[in-house]
């Protein structure tokens, strides 16, 4: 029996915790008739959508489903009751210190007033109640959760307060030495005891502060022993006494875990989807029709009758919004839950740019024989092979196909290349397949950066290419290398955009390097690839890697990965010490020309 007493008081201790953020969350939003605001506000203290709504549903003693809202069960029970009376009820639901500001908010709803009387009459009804205790550390709770005695004789003390002189015994020696004259130092000291009862700490400082002398005030205050015992990190739970409040966490969770394995004990109305009206749909088409860029049928939904994705019903409310929008033929579907004008898009949104393509230059040796030629895989080092499947090495016309993710990762990082931030697009080969949506085909996405700003991008999955960033991308001044991130948020099509501090290490370009390389495109028109590619490599004594090869190759001269890879490998003078994976070039080799081992793998174009 003592085992499974024991077991259901940790049980309730964890419920309480969890319980206490439910509640104080439910003070806090303005409805509970959608869970959307409450979810967001509880998730933010460590309880999950799924789990509020476990939570919710399980516990009749602290929550009621009223009027089609969820309330504290205070809040119904004591709703006629005297003010001090639905104060005491609303901490004895709570069932610990309650910050004033929350009671004073609980008070204002429940009582239907105004927060500003709420809080002018909480600390005159605090004070004046004896059944309630007003703490200056700016909490309030039920006078019965402390030790409150003044000048009574000690047995008289501990009967009036629950307690019998075995209860406080056991710690004689050890709370009971401790120097309560600072009350914040000793109850620091006493914590060192934790777990401890509140009111065994609470007689013994009374004891000391309060001695049965005439002649001596009694300085013993029970809230200011409370209010010391939260200012020094402990938790009053569920069975009075004091824990470490780092221990409330790890008791939230196993709440949440044990009331998600409970059958619902309240009941709940049963919610229907919403249904939307000629009225209702006409004036969603209309705002879409009125907005130059994409709107999202969820924020509609949000702000006009407060639904969010925390909503039982939202899967099927949004799914009837975008089913009316599109039967009106009026708007276009534009990915995820976003709408806009039909065949709106810019005509750049539908096409590769022109300097994407690659040109074939038909450069000949002496002999006659074309120098920039295309190996097949064969003739490349597993190595090399490896890193030509890179994303970060592929681009659009020059991609893979790449096997997609067994999970999705909600966050990418992606590397910004000079001729795309000319252009203000990018590559959809660097994400992840099936990281986007695949339909519709050209869909318009949200970035949103931590400042706030929105910046409205088109993607086409025919063309590859994301559209509309130039603005964002002039504001990186690293032409090549700029490394930002990509996360996926609550809301379709919407993505968290943040530029990262340090540049890719290979792809990186500094300025001056860069108009080196324009320097070197000026006069290319008489190089061949094979030329270019040996002033790049010759620039860098101690060895080049490939990807830098290949991305400064392309500020040069539009060029594959394979060609680029096929004239390192091919050619004498390109090479690679033992162990190492930068190239390095060797002009005393030039004469040796083509490695006529290699010739067996040119591709015949």
């Amino acid at each position: 029996m003592a085992k499974t007493k024991t077991k259901n008081l940790l049980q309730d201790i964890e419920r309480t915790a969890a319980d206490q953020v439910v509640l104080a969350g439910i003070a806090h939003v303005d409805s509970t008739l959608r869970l959307g605001e409450l979810s967001e506000w509880v998730a933010e203290r460590g309880v999950s959508a799924s789990g509020l709504r476990a939570l919710l549903s399980t516990n009749p003693d602290r929550y009621a489903y009223h009027d089609r809202r969820w309330v504290p069960a205070a809040r119904v029970a004591a709703a006629k009751a005297p003010l001090n009376e639905f104060i005491r009820e609303t901490l004895r639901t709570y069932g610990g210190a309650m910050e004033i500001e929350t009671l004073a908010l609980e008070v204002a709803k429940g009582r239907e007033t105004s927060l500003e009387f709420a809080e002018s009459v909480l600390p005159r009804i605090l004070s004046a109640d004896p059944g309630l205790l007003y703490l200056p550390n700016g909490y309030a709770a039920l006078a019965d959760w402390a030790f409150v005695a003044t000048d009574e004789a000690e047995d008289d003390a501990l009967f009036l307060n629950g307690l019998t002189p075995d209860d406080v015994a056991p710690w004689a020696n050890s709370v009971g030495r401790i120097d309560f004259s600072d009350i914040s130092h000793g109850v620091q000291s006493a914590l060192r005891h934790a777990p401890i009862s509140l009111k065994v700490v609470g007689f013994y400082a009374w004891r000391q502060l309060n001695p049965p002398d005439p002649y001596v005030e009694g300085k013993y205050d029970p809230a200011a022993l409370f209010a010391a015992a939260i200012e020094a990190g402990a938790y009053f739970a569920a069975d009075g006494k004091l824990y470490p409040a780092s221990e409330v966490e790890a008791w939230i969770k196993a709440a949440i875990r044990k009331a998600e394995r409970m059958e619902p004990v309240i009941d709940v109305e049963d919610t229907a989807p919403l249904e939307f009206g000629p009225e209702e749909v006409a004036e969603m088409v209309e705002r879409i029709l009125a907005s130059p860029v994409s709107v999202s049928l969820s924020d509609l939904l949000e702000e006009k009758y407060d639904l969010t994705p925390a909503d039982r019903t939202y899967p099927e409310d949004l799914a009837n919004a975008m089913a009316a929008v599109e039967a009106t033929g009026q708007v276009w579907h534009v990915g995820g839950d976003r709408y806009r004008q039909p065949n709106s898009a810019p005509d750049i949104v539908r096409v590769i740019p022109p300097v994407f393509e690659f040109v074939n230059y038909d450069f000949r040796d002496q002999d006659d024989q074309p120098i920039d030629v295309e190996l097949s895989d064969d003739g490349f080092s597993s190595a090399l092979r490896k890193e030509m499947h890179l994303p970060v090495a592929m681009d659009v016309l020059d991609e893979d196909p790449q096997t997609p993710p067994k999970k999705q990762p909600p966050t990418v990082s992606l590397v910004l290349r000079s001729h795309h931030r000319e252009l203000g697009t990018f590559p959809l080969c660097q994400f992840p397949p099936g990281w986007f949506e695949e339909e519709p085909t050209l869909q318009e996405l949200v970035f949103r950066d931590a400042a706030g700003r929105k910046l409205y991008v088109w993607l086409n999955h025919d063309t590859r290419l994301l559209y509309n960033l130039v603005d964002w991308w002039f504001e990186q001044e690293i032409e090549s290398g700029a490394v930002f991130t990509l996360s996926k948020t609550e809301k379709p099509n919407v993505y968290e955009f943040s530029w990262a501090e340090e540049p890719d290490p290979l792809l990186y370009i500094s300025s001056e390097r860069m108009e080196e390389l324009r320097d070197l495109a000026a006069r290319s028109a008489e190089l061949s690839t094979y030329e270019i590619l040996m002033e790049i490599v010759g620039h860098y004594p101690k060895g080049v890697d490939y990807l830098t090869a290949l991305a400064e190759t392309n500020v040069v001269r539009r060029t594959t990965r394979r060609l680029v890879a096929s004239l390192l490998t091919g050619y004498h003078c390109f090479y690679q010490r033992s162990g190492s994976t930068v190239w390095h070039f060797d002009p005393k080799r030039v004469d040796q020309g083509f490695d006529k081992a290699k010739r067996k793998y040119i591709r015949n174009v």
